[in-house]
Formats: C-alpha cells, structure tokens, sequence
C-alpha cells in the first residue's frame, strides 16, 4: 500500500496522520474480508474535501469562529477515518470523541491517534487519550 502524510498546525500544535494514495493503489483493500466492510467504510484512510476544508478554518491564526466555537467544547466525529480532523478540533482546544467501523479504526483511526499521542506536539488534551480501537 502507499500512504502519504499529510500534516497541518493547529494552534501550535503539528498533527499529521497517514492517508492512502488513490492514484498508487492498487485496488485491494486489505480490510475487504473484514466483517465490518463497507464500500462506505472503505474510505476511511482518505481525507474528505470538507475536513480539509474545515481543517483550514481551524488553522487561521485570526477570525477562526470555527476554533472558537470547538475550543473547551465537546465534539463527535462519526465516520473519522485518518483522524485528521478530529485531531484538528481536538490541537484547537476540542474534547473530542472520534469514531469509525471497528475495521477501519484498527487499521487507519488508531495508528494515526497513537502517532500524534507519542509526538505530543505540546497538545494537553493529547495526553488523556483513552484507548484506540475498542469497542464496547
């Protein structure tokens, strides 16, 4: 598979997750047999055009109503994928809850959240993390 790292700076904070490269791929999706497998979940290790796009409002250093409306609050994020957004909300002061089909977590969500935890990045929130990728 390749996979390409994107990166973005929040509030000071650098997150970068890794993300599958549509044009290289090679058309098998290693989670295919996986029970929890969706064409929808299949997407889960690509960043959508609106996270990128909100992804940007939280990166303005001034007029950002988007940070000041995340920062100290409580944000859920269903369908995470990569965790590039969520990680976003979350280096702009979020509280955030991140969730995708188990399949998808395991292999895109949790390694990306284990990543920037380890990086630290200066992130308080960061640091609290629960664990990745289980379920109840």
């Amino acid at each position: 598979r390749h996979m390409i790292t994107e990166r973005a700076t929040v509030c000071g904070h650098q997150v970068a997750v890794l993300r599958r490269d549509p044009d290289a791929d090679d058309g098998v999706d290693p989670c295919f047999f996986e029970a929890d497998f969706t064409v929808a979940a299949s997407t889960a290790r690509l960043i959508w055009e609106g996270s990128w796009a909100l992804v940007e409002l939280l990166r303005r250093e001034r007029d950002s109503w988007l940070r000041e409306l995340v920062r100290g609050r409580r944000v859920l994020e269903l369908g995470a994928g990569t965790g590039m957004l969520g990680l976003a909300a979350a280096a702009a002061g979020g509280h955030v809850l991140m969730t995708d089909v188990a399949s998808m977590t395991e292999e895109s969500l949790a390694p990306n959240v284990r990543a920037n935890v380890a990086a630290g990045g200066g992130c308080p929130s960061w640091t609290g993390s629960g664990s990745a990728g289980s379920s109840g």
